[in-house]
Order: structure tokens, then sequence, then C-alpha cells
């Protein structure tokens, strides 16, 4: 009795081989995230980038010397730039 069980389950492991796990299933029928999304790496890097030029602005408009005139809009600038060379053109912002 316990061979034929053994033999069977052997059987079943050997046809079970060959085909995909139903895990493997499952993933396939999952969407594939989309690159320019929230939280993706490219939006990531951009806004990463966004962040640190307004904060050069910030630290730059302490200094009664320096020249801030434009530096927002410059940051603004290039994070759509950024965007676009990554193929997220979607995601731009308005400048003005």
């Amino acid at each position: 009795m316990i061979r034929s069980v053994l033999a069977l389950l052997g059987l079943l492991v050997l046809l079970n081989a060959d085909t995909p796990s139903l895990h493997a299933q499952i993933q396939s029928l999952q969407q594939t995230p989309s690159p320019c999304g929230p939280g993706s790496q490219s939006v990531r890097v951009c806004v990463d980038d966004l962040r640190s030029c307004n904060s050069v602005c910030s630290a730059r408009s302490l200094s009664a010397a320096a020249d801030v005139a434009g530096c927002g809009t410059r940051c603004c600038v290039q994070f759509n730039v950024c965007l676009r060379m990554r193929s997220c053109g979607g995601n731009v912002i308005n400048c003005n």
C-alpha cells in the first residue's frame, strides 16, 4: 500500500516537472507596472533632482549677493526635460 502511494506521488512529481508552476502562471497575469507611474525609478530620479535643485535655490536665496531670479523656473524646466528623456513626457508639470 505504501509503495503504491509513493509510486503515485513520484509519478505526480514527474508529470508536474515539465509544467510551469501555479505561481509563475499567476505572475504572468499581473499587470506590469508602468515605467512612468508613481514610485517608478524614472520618476523618482527626476523628483530627487527637482528637490536638490530647489534646495540649492533656497540656499542661494539666503545670500544677499546671490542672483536667484529664475532659479525655480530653471529647476522646473530641468525636471520636465528629465521626464521627457525617460519617455515620461505625460508627467511634465507647468512651469509658469
